[in-house]
């Protein structure tokens, strides 16, 4: 039986789709009745307000508290290292890179992608003398961790560019710092985390906003495959918020000061798409088997694999409720 390819249907969805999607993935409750209360325990990262924006934007407006559903916002330094806490019951969803997560589902560990999050999402920040990639061979580039979609990224240049990077894994909450200090002479890292560290570091900027892969894939929400068994039914609720997305944003990081901040950081990230860039994906997944990360066996069939896990049936239920 020929397998049926997963590209996304076109390349940008509006903010309600996106606002949308999330929603609807996230909800817990009976479709077509007053939802049980019910916490969704769900992971993400310090500093990545701007790249979860669609969910953080839609709590703020009640969106998840019409459904039912409270937030347990569960914070890890990384996505890797909140997908080795998932096998333990402790989360029931998580928001991670694509790369981690597939990394992930290679060491056997099961969950069910429920959407597309974010896009792009890997902004290199460096000192104003370095204005490429390029100029950054055999220079010290940090990153939020060996297993993230950001060293991807790093893997991705070196191998199509043909320059070397000396990694300097670091918080990325540290970024600032470490190029002040001289640590680094760039770090590579998600918004608006690094918007936050060009607020704060002498002489730096954007080496380069957006990674030198299209529409690159980047995060992801996934669920417990026991969540998304025994509580399939998805009620969702809209409003468009787009315009107001910096402002909440601030609002979410406790840090009015942080609008400025966050309508920069949003250039870093396409945020519309709940389905994933699927040419990107392909990429993505056979560098990190390039990598050493997960058996190249698995990326023979990149489609075939990942449609194992991915399930957008939650998202076209969403989509049909609100036609």
């Amino acid at each position: 039986m020929q397998r049926k390819r997963i590209d996304s249907p076109s390349p940008r969805r509006t903010w309600m789709r996106a606002t949308l999607a999330l929603a609807a993935a996230a909800a817990i409750g009976a479709a077509h009745a007053q939802p049980k209360p019910a916490v969704v325990r769900l992971a993400d990262q310090p500093g990545a307000e701007v790249d979860y924006a669609a969910v953080w934007v839609g709590e703020m407006l009640g969106y998840f508290d019409q459904e039912g559903i409270k937030i347990d916002r569960r914070t890890y330094p990384n996505g890797p290292a909140a997908l080795l806490d998932f096998p333990s019951g402790n989360l029931d969803a998580v928001m991670a890179g694509l790369a981690p997560i597939m990394q992930f589902a290679a060491g056997g560990g099961q969950f069910v992608m429920v959407a597309s999050l974010t896009k792009g999402n890997a902004p290199l920040v460096g000192r104003k003398q370095f204005k490429s990639y390029k100029d950054l061979d055999g220079r010290k580039v940090g990153t939020p961790g060996l297993g993230t979609i950001h060293d991807a990224v790093l893997f991705h240049v070196e191998k199509t560019q043909g320059i070397k990077f000396q990694r300097v894994p670091g918080k990325i909450t540290d970024i600032a710092v470490m190029l002040d200090r001289g640590e680094v002479d760039a770090f590579i890292g998600w918004e608006p985390a690094s918007a936050a560290a060009i607020a704060k570091a002498k002489d730096s900027h954007y080496v380069a906003q957006l990674p030198p892969i299209p529409n690159a894939e980047s995060l992801e929400l996934v669920f417990q495959p026991k969540i998304a068994k025994e509580n399939p039914d998805l009620v969702v609720r809209f409003l468009r918020a787009k315009d107001n997305i910096a402002e909440l944003v601030a609002k979410k990081m406790n840090d009015p000061s942080a609008k400025a901040v966050n309508r920069m950081a949003l250039d870093s990230v396409m945020i519309t798409d709940p389905r994933l860039d699927m040419p990107s994906t392909r990429l993505i997944l056979k560098t990190i088997s390039e990598q050493g990360k997960i058996k190249p066996e698995l990326v023979a069939d990149v489609d075939g694999w990942l449609g194992k896990y991915l399930d957008y049936s939650f998202l076209e239920k969403a989509e049909k409720s609100i036609k």
